[in-house]
């Protein structure tokens, strides 16, 4: 039987992390984020710092054929064995493994086929966004602002190469909430009442 996955995207600022982990705190279920970077390296046996530094980022498989200065990885062994594919087999891989929330790194797509998935995107107004990066950061509201936008702008662009898909729009998800207009505590209810509803739980 397929196992409960709540997918996550996220503006950056609007809270997904915590969101993320108070749902997977509310089911009882393991939370992936960061954690993805850490098993996709060493599958492949790369330092996690190095491919952390590349993570989320469009032409992240450029980046490492630089990096080796084209030693051992050459453009047929790099389509074969693509940085996005060896973290796409251990999103798969962790979502058999038992129910789970997978926060970003396209998990929507990489598991469209699962009919136990639960996509959910969030955003936040710009007020509320800028408000949690500072606090988070330690940073003036200026480079706040200037950091959610460059964010998500990549995060827009790394989704939008690798899912064919366009980052945010409403009917790639099951469900899309506007962060602010209910808090993190009552989003994190609201999900958890949509995913209890839609997967019988």
């Amino acid at each position: 039987m397929e196992n409960t996955v709540i997918s996550i995207g996220r503006q950056f600022g609007a809270g997904g992390r915590t969101i993320g982990k108070k749902l997977a705190e509310r089911f009882g279920f393991k939370y992936y984020d960061k954690e993805l970077i850490t098993l996709s390296a060493k599958e492949i046996g790369f330092d996690v710092d190095i491919f952390e530094k590349a993570d989320e980022k469009p032409g992240f498989i450029r980046f490492f054929q630089n990096l080796m200065g084209g030693e051992c990885l050459d453009d047929n062994y790099m389509s074969n064995t693509s940085l996005f594919k060896v973290q796409s087999d251990v999103i798969k891989k962790l979502a058999e493994d038992g129910p789970c929330v997978i926060v970003g790194r396209c998990s929507d797509y990489v598991l469209r086929n699962n009919s136990k998935l639960v996509s959910v995107f969030l955003s936040a107004n710009e007020e509320d966004k800028v408000k949690l990066v500072t606090k988070r950061s330690g940073v003036s509201e200026e480079k706040a602002l200037k950091l959610i936008r460059n964010t998500n702008s990549k995060r827009a662009d790394y989704y939008n190469t690798y899912s064919g898909r366009e980052w945010g729009v409403a009917s790639n998800y099951h469900l899309c909430i506007d962060v602010s207009s209910l808090g993190i505590d009552k989003t994190v209810d609201f999900i958890e009442k949509f995913v209890r509803e839609r997967n019988g739980l």
